[in-house]
């Protein structure tokens, strides 16, 4: 079956139009496989409905990416957006991981190169390993090279560099079109249950707690930045 059967096939396993996809979850063959390129791969109507629908499923899930393997479709397109914002000052933990708004984008063959000498530490969950996060260390800067798909059906060739938190989504999408979970990358015994992550609050408590140590271990209280 060509991607583009594919592709038709999850979209009309909707019980209607506009309901979410099922998210496959770990062990589902094509969150192991390395995507193909999105370029020309589908008709333009149909890679808007794919876009659609994807953005759908994320909002619905909810998350803040979802990658098209997540679908159970091995192409390299994803969908991100964060939307959710503390007011400056309200949230420590999102002024610590820079966390600040980003717009919905539909991005398709995106390349994301870490750069800089700053790795951060901090929690990270996968809607294909639900309701389950461990420590993930992700670079800090990122420069994202892709096609984004734009409303109405155009392309634009994207060029930028990202921080924080947005880098962070980023990196994590991108794995999963080389078939890489964050777990993978995980701090060793770090994997918890998410609803013990607020005992976790500050890395310290983990690293005492659950017997943490290598890199994590040099970070001091309340930093998660750690540099080389």
């Amino acid at each position: 079956m060509d991607t583009a059967e594919l592709t038709r096939k999850i979209l009309d396993r909707r019980p209607r139009e506009g309901a979410p996809l099922r998210i496959v979850q770990a062990g589902h063959p094509a969150l192991r496989r390395t995507a193909v390129a999105a370029r020309d791969r589908l008709e333009p109507a149909l890679l808007a409905e794919l876009a659609d629908a994807m953005t759908v499923t994320m909002r619905d899930a909810p998350g803040v990416g979802l990658a098209a393997p997540q679908i159970g479709l091995p192409l390299s397109f994803y969908v991100v957006e964060d939307p959710f914002a503390a007011e400056e000052g309200e949230d420590p933990e999102d002024e610590l991981l820079e966390r600040r708004p980003l717009a919905l984008r539909a991005l398709l063959d995106p390349v994301v190169e870490p750069f800089g000498d700053e790795t951060v530490f901090a929690f990270e969950g996968c809607l294909s390993v639900d309701g389950w996060q461990s420590i993930v260390p992700r670079s800090r800067r990122v420069r994202l090279r892709a096609q984004e798909l734009l409303p109405g059906g155009s392309l634009r060739d994207v060029d930028e560099e990202h921080v924080g938190w947005t880098a962070r989504i980023l990196q994590h999408e991108t794995d999963h079109l080389g078939g890489t979970l964050c777990h993978d990358r995980m701090v060793p015994r770090s994997f918890v249950e998410a609803g013990y992550v607020h005992h976790y609050a500050d890395l310290g408590e983990a690293v005492r707690r659950l017997g943490l140590s290598g890199d994590i271990a040099e970070l001091g209280e309340g930093e998660v930045v750690l540099r080389r």
